[in-house]
């Protein structure tokens, strides 16, 4: 008798020390957009691994990519005397993919590859531009 009187006690314990479970977001997991909206400048280009930031005028450079509703809409491009990938100096832009984004591609067919990991909010990327031969890389690190 005491045994069963332990084993219900216990039990009773048991499942009373049980927590519910747990409470699930009622909206799901939601992903968000990578944000790199602002005012892009150069702050060093290299060519092949070699530092060329000084041998052109870099600083009159400035990319603003711009976001409507949350989304990537436009992009404005200033200095073009700059080599960069855009032939228009205006257009629309988008991400291959807005949550991990890998390149940017622009209205005039054009695109960016990312160097690294994108984070919103950041003040710094990292862009692969594309120009002549494949033999020859140019990497431009922006900033806001």
């Amino acid at each position: 008798m005491k045994r069963l009187r332990l084993i219900l006690i216990l039990s009773v314990l048991a499942l009373s020390g049980c927590d519910d479970d747990p409470e699930q977001n009622p909206d799901g997991f939601t992903e968000f957009v990578a944000d790199i909206e602002g005012d892009w400048t150069i702050d060093q280009v290299l060519q092949n691994g070699n530092d060329i930031t000084n041998l052109l005028d870099f600083q009159s450079f400035s990319l603003r990519l711009a976001y409507e509703n949350g989304l990537p809409s436009s992009y404005t491009l200033s200095g073009p005397t700059v080599p960069f990938v855009l032939g228009e100096d205006n257009g629309s832009w988008s991400f291959d993919d807005p949550v991990y984004p890998t390149k940017i591609n622009f209205s005039d067919g054009s695109s960016l590859s990312f160097q690294g990991a994108v984070l919103s909010g950041g003040d710094q990327l990292t862009v692969i531009v594309p120009m002549g031969c494949a033999s020859n890389t140019y990497t431009y690190i922006l900033s806001k």
